[in-house]
């Protein structure tokens, strides 16, 4: 359905010519949404443009990703105040997000909800309120808002990531498949794709599948901690607590210049789970309560917050305990035999 309609242009870029991730030079630019292989143009995007948040959401900026955005054709009553740039509108819905309080992403939603039925093919709008269904579990209703983004930016990777991982919990597995399979030939700098099919056969049992995705994605990124997340899932369903807890100890989330590097927070999760596994309660503690830190992870959508917080609350216990019988131990002196 979502295929054969919305195909008007953005109101927010009069532009035709988008173009998906590209390498300019010699760097590769995989989260730039738009850009010519060697230069930037500006007849790209006369009026403005969209950046990604590393929070996994889209922001308006005004030309050459930079700047603030246009205004909009025209304007909208929200709480007897009017709006008139879609751009600014965005941005406000995605700062109340990221306060983390309940109420403020309450209010993000009803804004990015406003800003739909103004601006129904204003893409960050589709995409963001897309991101908001999926964290209050809203499945359908994210899918259908993934659906309308994908039309109006059909090159961008993300938007196919979200689609696939929407669909895998929706139980439509072969659209899932072919929209990973998309987002890797949308940015094949990018391996998130392969290890979503990693995790698509891991979870089906299929694991000789799963190592040949994940060999796949470390030739794209050998070092890439969503590579080593893969191994280290692979040796959890094969029994191997301790291998993957060894995995997870060894890998570094920050590159040689001690800059963080971007990963899937999910490692935390499953770091916290093998950590439980071979007893290091503690260990587990600090993981789980490292992922609780990302509130608007799309892995939420998975794992509810408060399922992994009462396991944060149950390896405390167990890790306090562990503490404990340690220090009995050591106040009790041996006898000396005479």
């Amino acid at each position: 359905m979502f295929r054969l309609i919305l195909t008007f242009a953005l109101l927010f870029s009069q532009s035709q010519s988008l173009f998906g991730q590209k390498q300019i030079g010699n760097k590769k630019y995989i989260e730039i949404l738009w850009g010519k292989d060697e230069e930037f143009d500006t007849s790209d995007f006369p009026d403005g443009s969209f950046i990604y948040h590393n929070s996994d959401f889209i922001l308006a900026r005004g030309k050459l990703f930079s700047g603030n955005p246009p205004s909009s054709f025209g304007s909208f009553i929200y709480d007897q105040k009017t709006v008139t740039n879609s751009g600014e509108w965005n941005n406000e819905a995605i700062r109340l997000v990221l306060t983390g309080l309940e109420k403020d992403r309450l209010e993000a939603k009803r804004m990015l909800e406003a800003g739909v039925k103004f601006d129904p093919q204003f893409f960050p709008f589709r995409y963001n309120l897309g991101r908001m269904y999926s964290i209050d579990l809203k499945y359908k209703e994210a899918l259908i808002q993934f659906e309308y983004a994908k039309a109006e930016v059909p090159d961008y990777f993300k938007t196919y990531l979200h689609i696939g991982i929407l669909s895998e919990i929706t139980r439509e597995v072969h659209y899932a498949i072919d929209h990973y399979k998309t987002a890797f030939k949308k940015n094949p700098y990018d391996t998130e794709a392969l290890i979503r099919l990693s995790d698509h056969y891991i979870s089906t049992g299929l694991k000789n599948r799963a190592f040949l995705y994940l060999q796949e994605a470390e030739k794209i990124q050998e070092a890439s901690p969503n590579v080593k997340l893969g191994y280290a899932r692979l040796e959890m369903e094969r029994g191997n607590y301790h291998i993957a807890y060894k995995i997870f100890l060894k890998t570094t989330l920050t590159s040689q210049e001690g800059k963080p590097v971007p990963y899937d927070k999910k490692f935390h999760y499953y770091f916290a789970e093998t950590a439980s596994k071979v007893t290091d309660y503690e260990m587990a503690e600090q993981e789980y309560t490292k992922m609780l830190a990302f509130p608007n992870d799309p892995f939420f959508a998975t794992v509810s917050a408060k399922v992994i917080a009462r396991r944060r609350d149950i390896a405390k216990k167990f890790a306090e305990a562990k503490r404990s019988q340690l220090d009995d131990s050591e106040e009790v002196t041996p006898e000396n035999p005479e």
